[in-house]
């Protein structure tokens, strides 16, 4: 044969060389379908008649959300200013903590809670859009920060995000930031 050294041995580690990748590719391909199963499996509960997602119960619509997990911000209530000023104040305790208290800070966070309660009185709740607001409102405004910020705009729009999503009651990622109260 072309190619192949006449050596038994050094073929024989060849063929179990090669059978022992095709049994890892197996098993790798195995476990990637029963990750992407579990992922896709819905039930039904019979005494209640509805439908919840077997990892996470906060996924309503999985086909219309593209599996987006959604986040309410119900549980914020109604009082937008309070939480857009609990919010701001957060952000800057935030900074401070961070880096050192300063002035500036106070303002980033006043231009948050402004944004914030805008978007809300707007009937904006989606998280992402309200983030993507906040960045773009400190962005425009950014020349009054910038020379005493540490930081940048979607350093503060993810921080605003990150105070959304745990002050809503849903579920944190280990990368989120730690929010200041």
């Amino acid at each position: 044969m072309f190619g192949m050294d006449d050596n038994p041995a050094k073929r024989k580690t060849i063929i179990i060389s090669s059978s022992r990748n095709n049994m890892i590719h197996r098993l790798s391909l195995f476990l990637v379908m029963l990750m992407a199963s579990r992922a896709l499996c819905f039930t039904a509960s019979p005494l209640t008649n509805t439908h919840r997602h077997n990892s996470l119960a906060t996924i309503l619509h999985a086909e219309e959300t593209n599996g987006v997990q959604l986040i309410s911000l119900e549980a914020l209530g109604d009082d937008h200013e309070t939480v857009g000023d609990n919010m701001g104040k957060s952000l800057a305790a935030w900074l401070d903590d961070e880096w050192m208290p300063q002035e500036i800070h106070v303002k980033m966070g006043i231009s948050v809670k402004n944004t914030y309660v805008k978007c809300r009185t707007e009937g904006k709740d989606d998280v992402a859009e309200i983030m993507t607001q906040v960045t773009d409102d400190l962005f425009e405004n950014w020349a009054e920060y910038n020379a005493d910020a540490f930081v940048n705009a979607w350093d503060l729009g993810n921080y605003v995000a990150d105070y959304l999503i745990a002050k809503s009651g849903s579920e944190t990622c280990g990368c989120s930031t730690k929010i200041v109260d």
